[in-house]
């Protein structure tokens, strides 16, 4: 309790920070609303409902394109993932915005996480109503 009275003495000393949150937080709701439509648009339809992996259709690329393309795919996966566990606590799609970093991500039992995540009712549920937004038909549950 008193490192956070000291924490909150601390913020009020310093109005800058709470602006700059503030105005991260405000960015990171607007961004969220208009990238994750378009973002949840991309997943194929049957994503989730095939029991296997799908093969990435930069897998024909030259090596070190497909190295570097990875690298930059994964970061980007990284920055969703983080920026969904603050918006747990501030304005936006947290939990929709980690579902995006994880599809992004590769990292081993990735694919039972995803189908797993989107077997909850209400992430299925938001999801499908942001690809509506985008004219985009409802992801196919997994089977099983």
């Amino acid at each position: 309790m008193e490192h956070l009275t000291a924490s909150l003495k601390w913020l009020e000393g310093h109005p800058g920070v709470m602006l700059t949150l503030g105005a991260l937080s405000l960015l990171m709701f607007v961004g969220s609303l208009v990238s994750l439509p378009y973002l949840l648009g991309l997943i194929p339809r049957d994503y989730f409902a095939e029991e296997s992996r799908h093969l990435s259709r930069f897998h024909k690329l030259h090596p070190a394109l497909y190295f570097t393309l990875m690298v930059l795919k994964n970061l980007l996966g990284l920055v969703l993932i983080l920026i969904g566990l603050a918006m747990l606590v501030l304005p936006g799609q947290g939990i929709v915005t980690i579902l995006m970093g994880v599809v992004l991500t590769d990292f081993p039992g990735k694919f039972r996480f995803e189908r797993w995540l989107i077997t909850r009712p209400k992430v299925l549920q938001a999801v499908n109503w942001l690809r509506a937004k985008v004219d985009q038909p409802p992801l196919r549950e997994p089977s099983g």
